[in-house]
């Protein structure tokens, strides 16, 4: 599982948890700001982090910490999937 910062800008990519849950209006891909809020349980308390938007600070929602990603995991997830599709693509049918 991955430890999240607080105050650390991750890249929003739900797992099948927050999908199912989906009480957040939030996109694969969007930008979120991890926060303690007073009186809740802290970052990564049982796996879970409450997040806010990064520019105005709104708090958004709860989610899962395996949901959030650095934008750099995030750019290597996408190419990794580029990739794939390509080689897909190209394949020669059979």
């Amino acid at each position: 599982m991955m430890r999240v910062k607080v105050d650390s800008v991750y890249v929003y990519y739900p797992n099948l948890l927050d999908i199912v849950y989906g009480r957040i209006n939030l996109k694969p891909g969007d930008l979120v700001r991890a926060v303690n809020l007073p009186g809740c349980p802290k970052v990564n308390t049982m796996g879970h982090c409450h997040v806010a938007d990064p520019l105005t600070g709104k708090f958004i929602g709860l989610v899962c910490c395996n949901s959030l990603h650095t934008k750099g995991e995030y750019i290597a997830y996408l190419r990794a999937r580029i990739a794939e599709h390509e080689q897909t693509s190209l394949a020669p049918a059979s």
